[in-house]
């Protein structure tokens, strides 16, 4: 990091080594626990303060000093972009690790972080459908292409903003933590890939071959029992490899009508008073798919009930996600747009995601 004059005067002291500073930051903003040097974990609302006086000191302010708002409005014109250079580094690192504990994510997600050295290229054995998400002019489009065996792709990018509109006070006089702000944007960033994911899957289904072998309008009944059981093996077959079932926790449930409740185990009752539907369905793994909202609009819903998907379940990751892991913080705060004390600023992350077909896969839309 090349560091300004002001930031050289705060990080040269010792108790603010840089460093050691970063590494506070993302243990704090990551919620792990921090001790201090004699072992003892620092309560939360101490680390804060560190933190607080750290950011106090890039705005230029004194150790122990309270400044007003309209003191810190000043100050944020003066040094607020460094204040925000220094917590890029926690914004990039809990976007890239945000992910772990997603189960879509970690089953069907091939990642690559240009950061860390790797090659934006994905290697295609067969013929495959490439369902690419990209932004264009802030609204996200899909696009399709045919690959043929043992083609070389490189997914395109593009940069995801994130607008946080902050009134700053709130963080630098402690009413608030920096890690709300870091989690905040970090789960905006994995909501909104996570919306051109889901969106890039499910259109891809119109572009599947033998469609009508693999694609069944039906109801889901007892009656249906065999037909539904035979998709999920004509699947197996196809691709030689055992399957999951994966869709909406609405549809998920409606498994159940075909588990008879006289021999249902134990164990599945267990699994549904858990999780409120069965956690697998005569041996195969059953895998939620989050809901998700049309941006800026809760009267849609991003991803249309009434569809399971039946999909193989060993080296499968055909969603191609590439993060060039480099964020940046800009001030978009216009003249006129804002009162004294409200800042506008966007978070800025350039990413990639893309959809590779390359297995078959079976659906069942729910009639």
């Amino acid at each position: 990091m090349n560091f300004s004059e002001n930031l050289t005067r705060v990080f040269s002291k010792p108790e603010n080594d840089y460093e050691g500073f970063k590494q506070f930051l993302a243990d704090y903003t990551t919620h792990k626990k921090i001790y201090d040097a004699d072992g003892n974990v620092v309560p939360s609302e101490k680390a804060n303060e560190k933190i607080n006086s750290v950011c106090l000191d890039i705005l230029g302010f004194e150790a122990n000093y309270k400044p007003t708002r309209k003191e810190i409005r000043r100050a944020m014109k003066r040094h607020g972009m460094e204040l925000f250079e220094v917590l890029e580094d926690a914004i990039d690192f809990k976007v890239a690790t945000g992910w772990e504990d997603n189960e879509f994510f970690n089953n069907f997600v091939e990642q690559k972080n240009l950061a860390q050295g790797d090659r934006n290229d994905f290697w295609s054995e067969k013929d495959v459908i490439l369902t690419v998400a990209r932004v264009s002019g802030g609204h996200h489009d899909l696009t399709m292409q045919k690959l043929g065996e043992g083609e070389t792709v490189t997914i395109p990018t593009s940069n995801y903003g994130i607008k946080v509109g902050m009134d700053i006070d709130v963080y630098l006089t402690g009413r608030k933590d920096w890690s709300q702000f870091v989690d905040a944007v970090a789960i905006a960033f994995q909501e909104v890939i996570q919306n051109d994911i889901y969106a890039a899957f499910i259109d891809s289904e119109n572009k599947m071959p033998t469609k009508s072998q693999f694609v069944k309008n039906m109801e889901l009944t007892k009656a249906n029992k065999e037909t539904f059981d035979a998709l999920i093996s004509d699947v197996e077959t196809a691709n030689r490899e055992p399957v999951v079932i994966m869709g909406l926790k609405t549809d998920l449930k409606k498994l159940t009508a075909l588990a008879d409740v006289d021999w249902i185990s134990e164990g599945q009752k267990e699994e549904v008073a858990a999780l409120g539907r069965l956690g697998s369905y005569e041996g195969t793994t059953l895998i939620e798919l989050p809901q998700r909202f049309v941006k800026n609009d809760v009267t849609k819903k991003l991803i249309t009930p009434g569809t399971l998907y039946i999909l193989p379940n060993i080296d499968n990751r055909f969603v191609k996600f590439v993060d060039v892991g480099d964020t940046e913080i800009v001030d978009v705060t216009e003249k006129g747009e804002r009162n004294d004390d409200f800042m506008t600023y966007e978070v800025q992350r350039e990413m990639g995601v893309a959809v590779m077909l390359d297995r078959y896969h079976g659906v069942w839309k729910i009639a």
